[in-house]
């Protein structure tokens, strides 16, 4: 890689310098950012940057060199500063990478260091050319604005979100708890990637709340953006939004929406600066968004489900459509990789955003299922959509944004194919309706939500169609794969390209006259090139080049490794002629392409609708196939809804992305969960057991179904759900001075804050971040409320085995252990015990959590593994003594005095068995046992002598 990059020129040495001057004058940048330099055919990046790149893009630090300063500017230096120069291949590869994988910003300076283009994780357009991606996500930006109400405990925040590629904009209103859940569920629904947040860090009053606000933000993988306060006024905001949607809605905002909403949309209007660009003006649509019409999803459960692999920094979907195209690629390792067997980029983009927005509705749920279920007993029908129609569909999206910027007649012929294919689809679909064995129900459904829709739109596409053909020359382009507008479409353009026609058959036969002359093969070895300098030529290799200074008509151009060009004084003239005009042809048929694409930019939204049904056919279709083709079929899931009884049953459920790791046979479990009687489990055993899994896809399981998606069961019977809060493993945040315990506080908090009783709850051992009294009475306390105040679906894996009494207290917690089983050790193998991981979920409580055992299992020196034991056996004995000194309710006081009693009458006893001159070695049975029975009567009667209660506690628990 390093061998391939561009060299960085200057003039001179006093240019170079001045290069580097110019860049340490810049003002200091903000954390998180990357400044680049655009210098024409490369780019090359300064000082930290450059490293960053080094390190990131290129993974080694040769690529870098010192940067000639001059003397005086490299005395303020502590060592020289480095430089780095990119490919444009590699500026795209940078631009992907620190944007939407690392969060970074990006400035991108010209030659003279002016800025030309800045770009963000949530405003990628200015660079989107650059970056030559397929993204597999909308990129969404937001912006807040908010207002407290100390005395209610609350907190008013008015939001709005644009998504620049799909031309949509929302506004909504949000009333927030003091840990911000619901603005922590919006972020994730709308899988936000950065969010503009008033400035306020030097308002003292609100500077505690503005930090647990940026911390939720970076909690759901967003970026903060910090915007002057001033920006968020409502100056002009109705008549900014009416000239981006192009309707009369100034007069409707003000109702609809608070002042705060409003002022949120103008700060991210101007962040954008959407009304700077032509483009922009009237393409957007108001979209709305409720936080209940879909499953709230914290940002624990994004990564406890792993519904995305997880990236260098944040887990919120993919970035590149090629990485994740199919599950065979590579690995499974999430849910999104599992399921995204799309054919559509809109199919991909929409499945990470359904994965992201489950619905919650019922008639909504059970209308996706019956179409997985036709799709998949259909078998037929899903191979022809997703090989025959669906693989060829185009990105409708990605094709009106480059018809907006720069159109070319490739494009517009990409969008007359797909036109195309939209009445054979439907065609497809009719045809496979008239099977008398698909009930009316499935028929009428999948006519209203695929049929209907497509057709609606055929007549419209026909007038497209029509306008294409008769503009644009399609026998050209299928036999060429040339753009052309046909010569009879415009007089003029007729004209010059008959001429055109002409001059070319002059060069032609110059051509063949010259193969003739010179005596070459005019195939093989005399070729005819239109040269990007020389025009219309012809070209000999250097070794043939003898032959032709023998005629002095050839005029000698240039000579190349490949070569030797040159002419005649008749071609150059027709070269020179056919240039003249062909650049009149391409300046007429500019005009008339521009008019095409302005006509074909008009049918946008009956493209874009067109493409969001067959994105969901896509989806549905990818559905379809994954429960066909896992390892073993999924099962459609019975569904109930809010006001039914509240039961979710599972019969053999499996995880369906370990399922899919090679080397595996996953072990399936049931899973009962009954409102009232066993809506609270807790699961105990041994570590690697599978807690964490058996959990875990519960919560993955009522997602996929939720979706739409059948599910790894036999039988399944589940509850529709409101949110799925997790509480699993979590690392410090040293950066950001979190701890592991208070990343855990502030999770069970907001699952606290969040839950209602139609929720489900995930807690992967909580507590373990503090002291083992503090951690069980807090996983204690919080485990309780749940279960008695909140009521939802919970599954509670835990060490504390204690914890498992609390089913002694409330009829609705059950408890589960895993199973494992221990082989006694013999003295052959250091009396260690073997462990067997059976990985089976069944009723009771495990007793221990085998950690030693696990231990051994991974081969841990024997001398710890020995300390161990016998560090756990004296911790077990001092625990029960505990309990049998609380149990007696004796006082510290009164056991340090029996304690000291005690102690004198076993040396009295021993030193009078010593006077007596007992032989330990040589003493009967029936001795020893006389002389215990002394030492007891001794303590019993001590005990009454001096009413001492330890002595007489422990009289009689010995007698």
């Amino acid at each position: 890689m390093a061998s391939n990059r561009p060299e960085l020129k200057f003039s001179d040495i006093s240019e170079e310098r001045g290069f580097y001057r110019r860049f340490l004058s810049l003002p200091e940048k903000t954390q998180g950012t990357l400044r680049i330099v655009d210098r024409g055919d490369y780019y090359s990046a300064v000082g930290e940057d450059a490293v960053f790149i080094s390190e990131n893009i290129y993974h080694t630090q040769s690529v870098l060199k010192n940067a000639n300063l001059d003397p005086n500017t490299l005395k303020s230096f502590h060592e020289p500063t480095k430089y780095v120069t990119m490919s444009l291949q590699i500026v795209g590869t940078l631009l992907k990478t620190a944007l939407l994988d690392m969060g970074y910003k990006i400035e991108i300076y010209d030659k003279s260091w002016k800025l030309i283009k800045n770009a963000s994780p949530g405003n990628i357009e200015q660079v989107s050319d650059l970056m030559n991606i397929v993204v597999d996500t909308s990129i969404i930006i937001a912006s807040i604005k908010f207002q407290f109400n100390s005395q209610e405990g609350n907190c008013t925040i008015g939001t709005s979100f644009i998504d620049t590629t799909n031309f949509k904009i929302g506004m909504l209103d949000i009333l927030d708890n003091e840990v911000y859940s619901n603005l922590e569920s919006f972020l994730i629904q709308l899988g936000v990637r950065e969010c503009l947040v008033p400035d306020l860090t030097n308002n003292e009053n609100v500077s505690a709340e503005l930090k647990k606000i940026t911390n939720v933000i970076d909690r759901c993988g967003a970026v903060v953006t910090f915007i002057k306060n001033s920006e968020y006024s409502n100056k002009d905001i109705e008549s900014d939004l009416t000239k981006l949607v192009g309707d009369e809605l100034s007069l409707a905002l003000p109702k609809k929406h608070s002042s705060l909403a409003l002022g949120a949309s103008r700060a991210l209007i101007h962040y954008l600066q959407l009304l700077s660009e032509e483009n922009q003006i009237g393409k957007y649509d108001i979209l709305e968004h409720s936080l209940k019409e879909f499953m709230k999803l914290d940002a624990s459960a994004i990564k406890a489900m792993n519904l995305f692999s997880q990236g260098p920094v944040q887990p919120f979907g993919p970035s590149l459509g090629n990485q994740l195209r199919t599950a065979n690629s590579g690995k499974v390792t999430s849910l999104f990789q599992l399921l995204n067997h799309c054919k559509t980029n809109a199919g991909s983009r929409l499945l990470n955003e359904w994965l992201k927005q489950p619905l919650t509705d019922l008639s909504e749920i059970l209308k996706r299922h019956d179409l997985v279920d036709y799709l998949i007993d259909q078998l037929e029908l899903r191979q022809i959509l997703q090989t025959d129609y669906l693989l060829g569909i185009p990105d409708i999206r990605r094709l009106a944004k480059k018809l907006n910027k720069n159109g070319t007649l490739e494009d517009v012929l990409k969008v007359y194919q797909f036109s195309r294919k939209i009445p054979e689809i439907t065609q497809a679909f009719e045809s496979f309706l008239e099977d008398d064995s698909v009930e009316p129900k499935i028929k009428d459904l999948v006519k209203s939500e695929w049929l209907q829709p497509l057709t609606a739109h055929i007549d419209p596409l026909t007038k497209f169609q029509e306008m294409i053909e008769t503009t644009v020359d399609l026998e050209v382009y299928e036999e060429n794969n040339e753009y052309m507008i046909r010569v009879e479409f415009n007089e003029e353009l007729a004209r010059i390209r008959q001429k055109l026609d002409e001059l070319k058959n002059d060069i032609h036969t110059i051509h063949l006259e010259a193969a003739e002359d010179l005596g070459f093969d005019p195939e093989k070895k005399l070729k005819l090139e239109n040269h990007h300098l020389h025009g219309w030529c012809m070209r000999l290799t250097r070794t043939d080049a003898k032959e032709l200074r023998k005629h002095k008509k050839y005029l000698e151009l240039s000579t190349v490794k490949a070569g030797i060009y040159f002419s005649t004084k008749e071609l150059r003239e027709i070269a020179g002629e056919t240039s003249t005009l062909q650049k009149e042809y391409d300046r007429q048929q500019a005009v008339l392409v521009k008019e095409i694409v302005n006509i074909t930019l008009t049918y946008s939204p009956v493209l874009d609708r067109l493409s969001m049904v067959l994105a969901n056919i896509d989806v549905l279709s990818a559905f379809a196939h994954v429960s066909s083709y896992a390892p073993i079929p999924y099962i459609r899931p019975t569904m109930h809804g809010f006001d039914s009884e509240r039961r979710t049953y599972l019969k053999n459920s499996r995880h369906p992305v370990i399922e899919m790791q090679d080397d595996i046979t996953f072990i399936s479990n049931d899973v009962d969960l009954n409102n009232g009687s066993s809506d609270f489990l807790i699961i105990t055993g041994p570590n690697m057991g599978g807690k964490s899994t058996y959990i875990r896809q519960v919560g993955v399981i009522t997602l996929m179904a939720q979706i739409g998606c059948f599910v790894p069961c036999e039988e399944a019977d589940i509850a529709v759900v409101d949110a799925i809060l997790c509480r699993v493993g979590a690392g410090d945040s040293q950066l950001k001075g979190v701890s592991t315990f208070m990343i855990e506080m502030l999770e069970t908090s907001s699952i606290l804050k969040n839950a209602t009783s139609n929720s489900l709850i995930i807690v992967d051992e909580l507590g373990r971040g503090t002291s083992t009294y503090d951690g069980f009475g807090l996983a204690w306390a919080i485990a309780e409320h749940i279960a008695s105040k909140i009521g939802c679906f919970a599954l509670f894996a835990t060490h504390f085995h204690e914890l498992t009494s609390l089913a002694d207290n409330l009829p609705n917690v059950k408890n589960m252990h895993v199973v494992a089983h221990i082989e006694q050790g013999d003295e052959s193998h250091s009396n260690s015990d073997d462990i067997t991981l059976l990985y089976k979920v069944e009723p009771g409580i495990s007793d221990q959590s085998f950690g030693i055992h696990v231990a051994e299992v991974v081969n841990f020196p024997q001398k710890i593994i020995k300390m161990a034991k016998r560090k756990a056996t004296e911790l077990e004995e001092l625990k029960e003594n505990n309990e049998i000194i609380k149990k007696a309710k004796l006082t510290v006081d009164e056991v340090h005095q029996g304690n000291t009693q005690l102690k004198s009458i076993l040396k009295q006893w021993v030193a009078k068995a010593r006077e007596e001159g007992l032989d330990p070695s040589s003493i009967t049975e029936e001795e020893s046992q006389k002389k215990i029975l002394e030492l007891l009567s001794s303590i019993t009667k001590e005990s009454m002598e001096l009413n001492d209660k330890f002595l007489k506690h422990v009289s009689d628990i010995l007698l």
